[in-house]
């Protein structure tokens, strides 16, 4: 595993050639750690199921909406709606057109999406111009890892690259679902 300090001059173009080359990386966000690698990246999202001892849906992190505006199935008023919640770093979960984004990280034709707040990782997202998965950096089940060293420790043999941002325990995102003309906070 490489580990990189987020104010390394290189650490953008570290990160951002990781995901070409679908690599697992754990990174900062706004709330905690998050772990990740390239949408497209099927072998890259087994092996983080894998380390996280699970087998369920991943959201994804956008530097924006219209990323994936046109691949929500939602009418004009939920999709204001939900650009609206993704202001303040909020998750939501809506249906999507199945086959526009990777399937393998969707449940019941919904895909999780947010945009962090963390300017690094708003830095990564805008260079990139692609969605990256999101998950937190933990076994099911377990508190999320706070510290690069408690990463390094637990998965540092699991995961190609650490962005070092020092520590981070926020509050995880709130998430919303939403379904036809229904939404509703599910955290």
């Amino acid at each position: 595993m490489k580990r990189i300090k987020i104010d390394d001059p290189n650490s953008l173009e570290i990160f951002v050639k990781a995901l070409r080359n679908n690599q697992i990386i754990a990174y900062p966000t706004d709330t905690i750690y998050g772990l990740g690698t390239d949408i497209n990246n099927n072998k890259g999202i087994d092996r983080i199921n894998l380390i996280k001892m699970r087998k369920q849906p991943m959201s994804i992190a956008l530097g924006s909406f219209d990323i994936i505006k046109n691949k929500i199935n939602a009418d004009e008023s939920m999709l204001l709606k939900i650009e609206e919640i993704l202001k303040d770093g909020s998750t939501c979960i809506a249906p999507y057109n199945p086959g526009s984004l990777n399937d393998k990280i969707a449940k019941d034709g919904k895909i999780g999406f947010r945009i962090p707040k963390h300017n690094y990782l708003k830095s990564v997202l805008r260079l990139y111009q692609k969605p990256i998965t999101t998950t937190s950096v933990n076994k099911t089940g377990s508190v999320p890892l706070y510290t690069p060293n408690e990463i390094e420790e637990k998965f540092g043999d699991k995961i190609d690259l650490l962005i070092d941002d020092g520590r981070i325990k926020n509050y995880p995102s709130k998430i919303f679902m939403f379904d036809g003309d229904e939404v509703k906070q599910v955290r």
